[in-house]
């Protein structure tokens, strides 16, 4: 019997360095879950055995139990790293058309793709939902290059102060012309953007029209023409033949713009056939918010909500999954949510290596879902979760193993001793 449970020590010790040398290896991998051998005690049933003349058989080990505590979380300075800060799996897929397995991943080293995928390291595209729609089937989350489309401007907003000390300009004698700075008080400038995402510059020219011996009001006339382009309005004909105000500012006593707040500059046609007015009739909407104080003229903030063409500058992952894609023109479009998979028992996935886990009938069906909901974990970006393995605790362990397949060689010495005294009887 010794032999046989000397033997069995041996096996179990064996697998136990097995998985204590395995653990070690995969210190420094990413996502790496610590795994754990799980021992038992054998005994032979017999029909009717005495229970205090019981001798075991040895031992064996009956599972390799996979720690799923937290591991350290590391930034990387890579933006597209992801770690999940508590439950859950990444759920990836290979780019094969008709392959329909899931694969579950805690390593999120994850990288763009020649076509924009976010993928693994080994090339499995992560999954997730478009947009920040958070339902669904989970999908490969894509990162268009080129969705930094250009947007039309339609509206222009101003906030401004008009120098109350100006002189009043006699049209009569001085008829306003964008060239000649002595019929204007003021101008400034907004940059605008066509169809196509060609800036034009919008050019503004406010002068002092009263107050006169007729009108005690203080009034400003406005005057506008758009650089770099054609127009059948005259005003924007470039040196203008004839020109017409805009808009008349009036301001009362006290300096509050009372009349003419808001503007349209209309009739634009451009040359590039591109159109301009958000939705290309040719307007651009102009809000004005103006004060006319004895300070100098000049513009507090300027705004518009026309965009130029951009391309993807960089991408950010948020804490509850949603993934960012910037562009060089300013827009941020959320490509979409990273999908979190949730198991009643994680001890069941079967791995598959290369940082990866199946389901399986032990485990059940992973449930998918947004990060934060339920037990699912936040995601850390521009981070990876470390190996959870204490390596010094392993190293002890190793020693215990060792010791213990040490011992269990040495049962089976004794036994093989004992055996020859008997062989060597006479």
């Amino acid at each position: 019997m010794a032999f046989q449970q000397g033997l069995s020590g041996l096996s179990s010790s064996s697998q136990a360095l097995d998985v204590i040398s395995h653990n070690v290896a995969n210190a420094n991998t990413s996502g790496f879950k610590a795994n754990q051998a799980v021992f038992a005690d054998v005994y032979s049933s017999t029909l009717g055995a005495d229970p205090y003349k019981q001798v075991g058989s040895g031992s064996r080990v009956v599972a390799v139990r996979q720690n799923f505590s937290q591991g350290s979380i590391t930034e990387t300075g890579n933006s597209l790293d992801m770690a999940i800060n508590g439950d859950g799996f990444f759920m990836v897929k290979r780019p094969v058309l008709g392959d329909n397995q899931t694969f579950y991943t805690r390593a999120g080293e994850f990288q763009l793709d020649k076509d924009g995928y976010v993928t693994t390291a080994t090339g499995y595209q992560l999954l997730g939902y478009p947009g920040t729609a958070g339902a669904g089937d989970a999908v490969p989350i894509q990162v268009p290059y080129d969705t930094g489309t250009p947007r039309e401007t339609s509206t222009v907003s101003l906030t401004f102060n008009l120098d109350a000390n100006q002189p009043v300009i006699d049209q009569t004698a001085n008829p306003f012309n964008p060239s000649d700075p002595k019929t204007y008080n003021f101008s400034t400038t907004v940059v605008t953007y066509d169809s196509l995402g060609i800036a034009h510059n919008l050019n503004l020219y406010f002068v002092r029209t009263g107050p006169t011996e007729n009108d005690p009001n203080s009034t400003w006339d406005v005057y506008g023409t758009l650089s770099g382009d054609e127009s059948s309005d005259p005003s924007l004909v470039s040196p203008p033949v004839s020109l017409t105000p805009l808009e008349t500012l009036q301001f009362n006593a006290s300096g509050a713009l009372t009349s003419g707040s808001s503007l349209s500059f209309s009739g634009i046609t451009l040359a590039n056939g591109a159109t301009i007015g958000g939705d290309g009739d040719g307007s651009i909407n102009i809000n004005l918010n103006a004060t006319q104080f004895a300070l100098a003229s000049a513009v507090n903030t300027i705004s518009q909500d026309g965009v130029p063409a951009g391309e993807l500058a960089s991408v950010l992952v948020m804490p509850t999954g949603q993934i960012q894609a910037r562009y060089t023109n300013g827009n941020v479009v959320t490509v979409g949510t990273v999908a979190i998979a949730a198991f009643r028992n994680p001890n069941g996935l079967v791995s598959m290596g290369d940082n990866l886990w199946i389901s399986s009938l032990e485990s059940g069906p992973g449930v998918a879902g947004t990060p934060g909901a339920g037990t699912r974990g936040f995601i850390s970006g521009g981070a990876v979760e470390a190996s959870n393995v204490d390596l010094t605790a392993e190293l002890v362990n190793m020693i215990v193993q060792q010791r213990a397949y040490q011992a269990n060689a040495q049962s089976i010495r004794t036994q093989d001793q004992i055996l020859q005294t008997i062989i060597n009887l006479r």
